[in-house]
């Protein structure tokens, strides 16, 4: 096989860069505004609930809520304002008008008596037309009666008009005022037609002396309608609204409706007004990444993870609402999804899933204020806290961190929802069994996601890191010193990963695993001979050839069969590229005078694509170099690294690896450090030295 060509090579990946570009550009936000944007305006299936009908089933509140019922409201102000009695003001001109008409009225009689005498006469037909609406039995009784009597009537006529009218009196009270004016007039010693003229006259004349004074009253009662607090309607985590077979009130709609429980439908501008919001969520988001996590936004396989992941949580969020409307939020998994992402991508898109979704609850309805921000808080601390999960005994401490935390969560969100301290505690047990739940689905859904997007995750790599591990376990005892070669290799890469930013746990994992091909025929690698002698001696250069570069196919062989990740499988692969066995070469060599096919002689795979194969190829070859140096000192084992670099450099292993000359020079300290310390010159002990003295200078070495 010919060795690759970098210009076609180069060729072919830059178009395929272009290809994921314009996907990752076009089509995934597309799809991205679909998959979150749909559940957002689809129409929620009705409950069947109306007023003044029984409950269909029982309705407890999902969460705490709180608001001010505008109708009760409105009617406690009616009914204060209605309490207030009318404001009135008390008329002095009343009583003046009123002697006024009894006055002009008795010197009408007067002058008519004088005029015709006291005989019976139509005496009403001479009246002046403003008096015209007294009884004519009155005036008949005062024209014919004698001077004196004349007199006392009028007299007794003003004195009941002034008595009367100088009291304070509200038309609702007239009627009263009327009946002991006719009681004051009938006690009169006078003749009974001359009585009922004379309360006839006076009840003529009165009028209330309390006038109602509008802008006053209207004031009062302005004034105490103001005065009434809103009617604040608070509902609890937990608390029925009301019971099954229950008649539902208005305020029991209104409830309902504030929690979501209700059809969620809009009109047709609210709706498009919730996708824009989505999608102005999706450019936000793909904008971020762009700016801040290019590695991210050019990957379609993580795009598509964060859009599932947040399209799964607010699709779960609108399922809950249908068939569990009145669970509570808390005993939720919310985290899992940001926990995912960050599992699955890293922690920034961790970060941008634990915002998404949660702008999502808010725009379902599912949460609001204070309950919002607890969700958020919730899910941005799972993504810190999965982000120190380096060791397999940390992922216990991680599940017991989200199941305290959505304890507290629960807690001080009901808190400050107004929840009282006691009843608090309630939420703070749904937020421990949610943060359970979330850790316990957490693990449980990570295999899953690896397998379908193709990811290896921290957590996979810490379980093929166990020296348990069946392969490795068959590589300890079937390969010991390439076990041990492997071991250190692992060392060396994830050490120099952490120096120059690459991943550490996969360039140690990938270390572990890339000699693995050697168990099938160990005895022909160095390492495993011990001092057996070696069987190369016996065998011709191009057979030697073929044995050592056939442990690369074998060891994917074996990769597949154990399903190792493809991160690892790809390790294996490429930890010797296509790089020249030159010992083997240089004796075919000077056994047929030069006249050597150097393809023969050449692993025939792919050159390193990534920093972590990179690093796990120069660290195979530095331990394999440095091993073989006579008398090692730090000089000479750093040559030995140095000469090792600008070898795989100058052979062109290294430059599809994305690894620069400064990352080289990082290595090559690395490098040097670690093994000037592993095989660093030992003391040669004298064979009759104390056991106590040889036991002392063993140890200083």
């Amino acid at each position: 096989m010919d060795r690759p060509s970098s210009v076609s090579a180069a060729s072919r990946r830059n178009g395929e860069k272009w290809w994921d570009r314009t996907r990752n550009r076009i089509v995934l936000p597309i799809l991205a505004v679909a998959l979150i944007g749909v559940p957002l305006v689809i129409q929620t299936p009705p409950i069947g609930v109306s007023e003044g009908e029984p409950a269909p089933r029982t309705f407890r509140a999902n969460r705490t809520v709180q608001f001010v019922d505008e109708e009760a409201t409105e009617a406690a102000r009616d009914s204060a304002a209605a309490s207030i009695e009318p404001v009135y003001v008390f008329d002095a001109s009343v009583l003046a008008e009123a002697r006024g008409d009894v006055a002009a009225y008795f010197e009408a009689i007067r002058m008519f008596r004088t005029e015709h005498g006291t005989e019976p006469t139509e005496a009403v037909n001479v009246l002046p037309p403003a008096m015209i609406g007294y009884d004519d039995e009155w005036t008949e009784a005062l024209v014919t009666t004698d001077d004196t009597t004349f007199g006392r009537a009028a007299r007794s006529a003003e004195q009941l008009v002034t008595t009367v009218l100088s009291r304070r009196f509200s038309p609702e009270e007239l009627d009263a005022v009327m009946q002991q004016l006719e009681e004051s007039a009938d006690s009169l010693a006078l003749s009974p037609p001359v009585r009922d003229a004379i309360g006839g006259v006076a009840a003529a004349s009165v009028r209330a002396t309390l006038v109602l004074d509008e802008s006053a009253t209207e004031a009062a009662r302005a004034a105490a309608a103001e005065a009434v607090d809103p009617v604040v309607v608070v509902k609890q985590a937990g608390e029925n609204i009301v019971q099954r077979g229950e008649i539902v009130t208005a305020e029991h709609l209104e409830i309902i409706r504030r929690l979501g429980l209700l059809d969620q439908g809009g009109s047709v501008p609210s709706l498009a007004a919730l996708f824009l919001l989505a999608t102005l969520a999706v450019a936000a988001s793909a904008a971020y990444l762009w700016r801040f996590e290019r590695s991210v936004f050019e990957r379609a396989r993580d795009l598509l993870i964060v859009t599932t992941l947040v399209a799964g949580a607010v699709w779960v969020t609108r399922a809950i609402l249908w068939l569990f409307p009145e669970v509570s939020l808390y005993i939720l998994p919310i985290p899992l999804a940001a926990m995912l992402a960050a599992l699955l991508v890293n922690s920034r898109a961790g970060l941008l899933t634990a915002v998404l979704s949660t702008i999502g609850g808010v725009l379902l309805g599912f949460s609001e204020g204070a309950s919002a921000v607890a969700m958020l808080v919730w899910s941005v601390s799972s993504v810190v806290a999965v982000s120190f999960m380096t060791e397999r005994r940390r992922l216990f401490y991680v599940g017991m961190f989200l199941v305290a935390s959505g304890a507290v969560i629960g807690w001080s969100a009901s808190l400050a929802g107004g929840t009282p301290p006691f009843e608090a505690l309630s939420a703070a047990g749904n937020g421990a069994l949610g943060g359970m739940f979330a850790a316990v689905l957490g693990y449980g859904l990570l295999p899953f996601f690896e397998y379908a997007f193709g990811v290896t995750t921290d957590v996979r790599l810490l379980e093929l890191s166990s020296p348990g591990h069946p392969l490795l376990r068959r590589l300890m005892v079937e390969a010991p010193g390439t076990y041990n070669h492997s071991v250190l290799t692992g060392n060396l890469a994830e050490t120099a990963a952490e120096s120059i930013g690459a991943n550490p746990l996969l360039a140690r994992v990938g270390a572990y695993y890339h000699d693995i091909g050697k168990i099938y025929r160990p005895g022909f690698f160095v390492e495993n001979q011990a001092g057996e002698g070696n069987p190369h001696d016996e065998t011709a250069p191009t057979l030697s050839a073929l044995i050592i570069t056939a442990h690369v196919r074998e060891g994917v062989k074996l990769a597949e069969e154990y399903r190792l990740p493809i991160e690892v499988i790809e390790i294996i692969e490429q930890h010797h590229g296509d790089s020249l066995v030159s010992y083997f070469y240089d004796k075919a060599a000077s056994q047929t005078d030069g006249v050597v096919a150097e393809a023969d002689f050449r692993y025939r795979f792919t050159r390193p694509q990534s920093r972590e194969a990179a690093l796990v190829m120069l660290a195979d070859s530095a331990e394999a170099a440095v091993r073989a140096v006579k008398k090692p000192s730090l000089p000479r084992i750093e040559n030995a690294i140095r000469r090792v670099v600008d070898d795989k450099v100058a052979d062109g292993q290294l430059h599809d690896s994305d690894l620069t000359l400064a990352d080289l020079d990082k290595v090559v300290r690395v490098y040097t450090k670690l093994l000037t310390a592993s095989y660093h010159p030992r003391i040669e002990y004298p064979e009759a030295m104390p056991r106590r003295e040889h036991a002392h200078q063993h140890h200083q070495s």
